[in-house]
């Protein structure tokens, strides 16, 4: 049997990979905020943080396309986190955390 073209090159042309779960954080802070807060993997979670700050939001996949919303704690212990305050999608829940430290561009997320 002979192989066409066609089936040859789908073989030989590996699937494009998925995005992960940084990329896509990433993403949507280059949209709303610029270079204004980073986004680093810390296990399962994405830390979001000012530049020359420590973290003050953690994402959290909760499953599906539902994502967990947590800042951290205030207080002398700030290696606490506080209860997940929104779970929404994933552009929703990146946008709260930066109108929370008003790092949002309200010109990017579509304010008048």
């Amino acid at each position: 049997m002979l192989t066409t073209a066609r089936e040859t090159s789908s073989k030989a042309s590996p699937a494009s990979p998925a995005r992960t779960l940084l990329e896509r954080v990433r993403d949507v802070i280059a949209e709303l905020a610029g270079t204004r807060v980073w986004a680093r993997a810390a296990g399962s979670h994405v830390l979001l943080g000012l530049r020359g700050d420590d973290a003050f939001a953690r994402l959290s996949p909760l499953g599906g396309a539902s994502f967990g919303l947590a800042f951290r704690g205030a207080g002398p212990s700030t290696g606490t986190w506080e209860p997940l305050l929104l779970v929404d999608e994933l552009a929703a829940v990146v946008e709260h955390a930066l109108i929370a430290v008003d790092a949002a561009d309200p010109l990017s997320a579509g304010a008048p």
